[in-house]
């Protein structure tokens, strides 16, 4: 009976083993039968698509970068499923453009295309190259796997050629090293649609190095980078590409260092990089950077004009070929200096002329020939790299260590008059906005003031009723009384940032003794990345917010450095928020005065526009 019953279950055993095994098979049958069908489809409309690119191209040459016949799913009618059509996906490059030309563009791309399209067999879609690097910085890489994994119909300069490549070498490094890697990043030409034949590829690899403990950071490094150009050569020849990946590998603590010395390679990485792997370092600080929270302080410009002229004390001893390498360095160290020290982040040595033209040549900052001789300095340097100079004389050293010398001291000089001027103009609006800022605050205290007189009603009506401490006259007297001989640039920005703060505190102490209570319409806010430990959620380069509510219209301030960032939007009626439109401190305190106390509903819709205006990871405060 027992060997009955042994027999009967291994033969229900193996009957659930081939009905297991059929299903498989099935499953993988209907899979190759679903990839020929896309296939056959994409075959069926692939003349079509190269008979709308042919077209679109005639007309704008210029602005398309590439065309890819994918898969993309159309969007579904309710209670079905979305369905894959082919899609012609024509990918242009507007850098320059204005938002309206931008818009049009789009719409006419698609207009064009799709008017071609008889039988909807086919959807044109335009999309701008700088769209793709926003979706990549947000984490969202579905429109960048579309446009690799698609078949080419056309490739400027080997543009796209050149992204699957890269695709194809992240997968790898990240299977590998995934463990190491803390983000993948692709810069240079590539990134701002400028791409040739002969261009390379950036790729920066960082690298975590804060818990490696069987082996040092830098035998970690070496041991990638082998690895890595390995990786390389392989993704280049299966696309057709050759010798174009330029393979970087960064330890995380270096990075880290060359930000805060700010660093020129790691300044540009950050600010134009596209993290296309991100395990949420590199995206933050490039939103920091953006939004003016990475900042070199001025002993870290200063460093680049003294850089300049230390380049050049050491070139009379050089060699020939090292001489060349310097008179670039001396020249561009002061030129990125300058630039910062105007608040324009220096971009690469190609773009350096150009915008020492904008902003400084068009301003009365510098001449021209001064341009001119950084042009002729780094056109030498190129022409002895890619051997259009086979030797050097020394004539021609001579001649351009003159050019290097008079541009390095004409950049001196110039660093002096604009750090003059930004403390001229500092100290002018200081003074305007210290008046301004005190009318406002006897404004909510119910006291009208001209501003000859905003001193004298600020002692008699708010200092000597306890309404505002003395400080606030004091700090107002110091504005009133600065001196751009005997002020440095630091001083009036910790002037500024001072009565800011006093001048807060007072509206605060005159609410308070109106009865006003103005926090109950704020939330406070934080956002940014964040970090478990003990299973506890403890906050990493958490950025700060304020949201005041007035029932149909709401204020985000934004904590950024010694400015806030104030951004008012309309509340929708379903709780989102949109129309942004910059705002002042003025404007805010001026709805706090005259606000009726409306109650306001913080609506799921709300919280999600909220995600989208600051950070998915979104914490909202009470009290």
């Amino acid at each position: 009976m027992a060997d009955n019953k042994n027999e009967i279950e291994n033969a229900m055993s193996n009957d659930k083993l081939k009905e297991i095994f059929s299903k498989m098979k099935d499953s993988r049958e209907q899979g190759k039968q679903a990839l020929e069908e896309l296939n056959k489809k994409l075959d069926n409309v692939q003349p079509l698509a190269k008979k709308i690119k042919d077209s679109l191209i005639k007309r704008h040459k210029k602005e398309i970068l590439g065309a890819v016949l994918t898969m993309r799913p159309s969007a579904p009618k309710p209670g079905e499923k979305p369905t894959m059509n082919p899609s012609l996906i024509i990918i242009s490059e507007l850098r320059k453009h204005s938002g309206k030309e931008k818009i049009r563009h789009i719409g006419k791309i698609e207009k064009e295309g799709n008017s071609m399209v008889k039988h909807g067999e086919l959807k044109v879609v335009s999309i701008l190259l700088e769209e793709i690097w926003s979706f990549a910085t947000r984490g969202q890489y579905d429109l960048m796997r579309s446009i690799v994994s698609g078949r080419l119909i056309h490739d400027e300069g080997d543009w796209i050629k050149s992204l699957k490549a890269v695709e194809i070498h992240k997968i790898r490094m990240l299977k590998k090293f995934e463990k190491y890697v803390v983000s993948y990043v692709i810069a240079g030409s590539l990134v701002r649609g400028e791409a040739t034949p002969e261009s390379d590829i950036d790729v920066s690899i960082v690298i975590d190095d804060t818990d490696v403990t069987r082996t040092t950071s830098n035998e970690l490094v070496m041991r990638l980078r082998d690895i890595s150009a390995k990786f390389a050569r392989e993704a280049e020849q299966e696309v057709g590409i050759r010798g174009k990946l330029n393979i970087q590998v960064w330890i995380l603590t270096k990075l880290w260092e060359g930000l805060r010395r700010a660093e020129p390679v790691y300044y540009t990485t950050i600010r134009d990089g596209v993290p296309l792997y991100d395990r949420g370092m590199f995206a933050p600080w490039k939103q920091m950077l953006l939004r003016g929270l990475l900042t070199p302080s001025p002993e870290a410009i200063q460093k680049y004009i003294k850089d300049g002229r230390a380049h050049l004390d050491r070139i009379k001893n050089k060699y020939r070929d090292i001489a060349i390498e310097d008179l670039f360095w001396s020249t561009i160290f002061p030129a990125q200096g300058i630039l910062m020290l105007i608040g324009v982040p220096p971009g690469s040595p190609n773009h350096i002329a150009g915008q020492l033209r904008e902003h400084m040549v068009k301003k009365g900052y510098l001449e021209e020939k001064y341009v001119k001789s950084w042009e002729k300095i780094h056109k030498l340097r190129k022409d002895v790299e890619y051997r259009k100079v086979k030797e050097v004389n020394i004539d021609m050293l001579s001649k351009h260590y003159i050019l290097a010398v008079a541009f390095v001291e004409r950049l001196e000089k110039a660093y002096k008059d604009i750090e003059k001027k930004l403390i001229n103009d500092k100290i002018r609006s200081v003074k305007s906005k210290s008046v301004e800022d005190a009318q406002l605050v006897l404004k909510i205290a119910g006291v009208k003031a001209s501003k000859s007189g905003v001193t004298n009603a600020l002692k008699s009506e708010l200092i000597a009723k306890g309404l505002a401490r003395q400080k606030y006259l004091e700090l107002i007297n110091s504005a009133l009384n600065l001196d751009a001989a005997r002020s440095s640039l630091t001083e009036v920005e910790s002037l500024d940032f001072n009565l800011d703060k006093v001048r807060d505190e007072t509206i605060d102490i005159i609410n308070s003794e109106k009865g006003l209570n103005k926090d109950k319409f704020k939330l406070s806010l934080r956002y940014g990345p964040s970090a478990k430990v003990d299973n506890k959620s403890v906050p990493q380069s958490q950025q700060s917010a304020e949201l005041w509510l007035f029932h149909n219209e709401v204020f985000i301030v934004k904590k950024a450095g010694r400015e806030n960032l104030i951004t008012k939007y309309v509340v929708g009626k379903k709780g989102s928020l949109k129309d942004p439109k910059k705002s002042t401190l003025k404007v805010l305190e001026k709805k706090l005065a005259t606000f009726d106390g409306t109650p306001t509903r913080l609506s799921t819709k709300m919280i999600s526009s909220l995600k989208e205006i600051l950070d998915n990871n979104l914490q909202i405060f009470i009290g």
